[in-house]
């Protein structure tokens, strides 16, 4: 099942700040595995919500 362009949109975004805050609230340390892994998922909805705008704009 496919989201609603919009839906997906919003939902990356929440995913992403979501992800920064479990960083913050985790008290992760810049060099932990943890803080590795909620950094790289907040990136890679990053990247998602860009390719989200991309494809909007075609």
């Amino acid at each position: 099942m496919t989201a609603h362009p919009d839906d997906r949109e919003a939902s990356l975004r929440y995913v992403r700040d979501m992800l920064a805050q479990l960083k913050v609230v985790s008290g992760a340390p810049h060099n932990s595995l943890l803080g590795y892994f909620l950094e790289m998922a907040r990136l890679e909805a990053e990247h998602q919500l860009t390719s989200v705008a991309r494809r909007s704009e075609k």
